[in-house]
C-alpha cells in the first residue's frame, strides 16, 4: 500500500505543491488508512518547533541578510582582490576566498550567490573578465556556504540524527577548505586551457593590502564570532549565532547605516526563510515516521546493501543524492532521506557525522547542477547575465567538486579529524 502514498507525494511535488504540504498530505493518508493515532502528529510538531538547536537557524539567516543590507560584505572581496588579484585568474580566486569567508556568516549558498555574488560579478566584469565565467565562479563558490560553519543544513542534520551540532560544524571545516582550494586550482587550469578572458589586475602595494585588510576587519567580525565562539566552546552554536546577530546591529549603528526600515526588511526576510525551514523540519519528522513505519526504509536499505561492498554502497548513495539534489532542494532531500542515511550508517558502521557531511556536500552540488542549478539561476538573474551561456562554465566546476566529494566520502579522517582534535567527538 505504501506505493500509493508515495505516488501521491511525488505527484504533489511535480504539481509544485510546497513540499511541507506534500509530506503532510501523504503522511495523513497513511495514518487514516492504517488507523494510526493522530496524537503523534502533534507530538512531532511540538518536538521539532521546540528544539533549542533549531533556534540557530533564524539567527544565521539574520546575520547573512543584515550584512548584505549594510553593505560591508563587499569589503571582504576587495581585500582578497588586493592580495591575490595579480595572479592568473586572480579576481576569480578572490571570489572563492570571499565566498569561503561569507560562508562563515550566512550558512547559505543562495545568500552568498544573491548578496555578495552581485558585487563579485560586477568587479570581475569591470576588470575585463568574461561575464559568463564570472557568474559561473560566483555560483560555484557559493556552494561552499552550506559546508563551512555555520551551516543551516548541518543544523537540520544534527536535529534529525540527534548528533552534536558543534561536531557537525567542525566536521565541515576541512571539506569546505578543500572545496575552495580545488576550485582555485581549476580556475588556473580553465583560464589557461580554455583561453578564458581573465586579465590580471595591477599588483597592490603592501600598504594597500594592509589598508584594505583593516577595512575588512569589521565585516570579518561576524564569522570570527560565529566560528571562533563555537570552536573555542565559549558559545553554543545557537548562542554564537545570536551574539553575531547583535554584533551586526551594533556595527550598522557605528557606521551610521542602521535604519528601522532596513531592520524591518531584514527581520521580514528572516522570518519568511525561517518559517519555511521550521515547517520542513516539523513535517519532515512526520514523513520520516511514515516511511520508517511502513517498511520502505528497510526495503531501500536492504536493496542498497545488497551491492555487498562498502565502496559500492557509498558510490550508489552519492549517485542517489546527486540525482535527487538536481531536482529537489537540498534541505528537503536531507529531511526525506535522513532515515535511510542513518540505517546505512548503522549497517556500515559509519559515523553519523561523516555521513551527514557526505549527504550535505552531495546535495550542495545540486545547486549548480542542471537542469535546475538554483545558485546559478539566482546569480544570473541578479546580475542580468545569461543563464544558458554561463552554464557551460559552471558545470566545469563539478570536476574539482566531485573530486573533493570522493575524497570526503572515502577518507573519513577529512571530516572527523577536526572534531576529534577539539574534543567534539571521541
Amino acid at each position: 500500500m505504501l506505493k500509493y502514498y508515495f505516488i501521491v507525494f511525488i505527484f504533489m511535488i511535480l504539481a509544485q505543491v510546497p513540499i511541507a504540504f506534500a509530506m503532510t498530505t501523504s503522511s495523513v493518508m497513511y495514518a487514516v488508512i492504517n488507523g494510526q493515532n493522530f496524537v503523534m502528529f502533534a507530538q512531532k510538531f511540538a518536538n521539532a518547533l521546540s528544539d533549542f538547536n533549531l533556534l540557530a537557524i533564524p539567527a544565521f539567516l539574520f546575520v547573512g541578510i543584515f550584512m548584505n543590507e549594510i553593505g560591508l560584505t563587499d569589503r571582504i572581496f576587495v581585500a582578497a582582490e588586493k592580495w591575490i588579484g595579480h595572479f592568473t585568474g586572480g579576481l576569480a580566486h578572490a571570489n572563492v576566498i570571499a565566498s569561503m569567508i561569507f560562508a562563515g556568516m550566512s550558512g547559505s549558498a543562495l545568500a552568498d550567490a544573491g548578496g555578495l555574488g552581485t558585487i563579485e560579478v560586477k568587479a570581475m566584469k569591470d576588470a575585463g573578465y568574461d561575464e559568463h565565467f564570472s557568474v559561473a565562479v560566483t555560483a560555484a563558490s557559493s556552494a561552499i556556504g552550506p559546508i563551512i560553519p555555520p551551516s543551516i543544513n548541518f543544523v537540520i542534520w544534527a536535529f534529525l540524527s540527534q548528533t552534536s551540532t558543534l561536531a557537525m560544524f567542525l566536521a565541515g571545516v576541512v571539506p569546505g577548505v578543500l572545496m575552495g582550494l580545488s576550485m582555485m586550482i581549476w580556475i588556473v587550469v580553465a583560464v589557461k586551457k580554455f583561453k578564458i578572458k581573465a586579465p590580471t589586475v595591477q599588483k597592490a602595494s603592501w600598504a594597500e593590502r594592509f589598508e584594505y585588510s583593516l577595512k575588512s576587519l569589521p565585516a570579518l567580525g561576524g564569522p570570527i564570532i560565529l566560528i571562533g565562539g563555537i570552536m573555542t566552546g565559549i558559545f553554543t552554536p545557537t548562542e554564537s549565532s545570536v551574539v553575531a546577530g547583535a554584533y551586526c546591529v551594533v556595527l550598522s549603528v557605528v557606521y551610521k547605516k542602521f535604519s528601522i526600515k532596513m531592520l524591518t526588511r531584514t527581520l521580514t526576510n528572516t522570518l519568511i526563510s525561517s518559517s519555511m525551514v521550521m515547517a520542513l523540519a516539523a513535517t519532515g519528522l512526520i514523513f520520516n515516521w511514515m516511511i520508517v513505519t511502513s517498511g520502505l526504509i528497510t526495503y531501500m536499505t536492504n536493496m542498497i546493501l545488497s551491492l555487498g561492498n562498502t565502496y559500492l554502497v557509498l558510490l550508489a548513495l552519492n549517485g542517489i543524492l546527486l540525482f535527487m539534489g538536481c531536482f529537489i532542494g537540498s534541505m528537503q532531500v536531507l529531511i526525506m532521506i535522513a532515515p535511510l542515511l542513518m540505517n546505512l550508517a548503522a549497517a556500515l558502521n559509519l559515523s553519523l557525522i561523516h555521513v551527514g557531511v557526505i549527504a550535505v556536500l552531495n546535495l550542495t552540488l545540486g545547486l549548480i547542477t542542471p537542469p535546475m542549478a538554483p545558485s546559478l539561476f539566482v546569480t544570473a538573474k541578479a546580475t542580468g547575465v545569461s543563464f544558458d551561456k554561463s552554464l557551460k562554465y559552471t558545470v566545469q566546476f563539478l570536476i574539482p567538486l566531485v573530486v573533493t566529494l570522493l575524497l570526503v566520502t572515502f577518507i573519513p579522517g577529512i571530516t572527523l579529524w577536526v572534531p576529534r582534535v577539539l574534543g567534539a567527538i571521541k
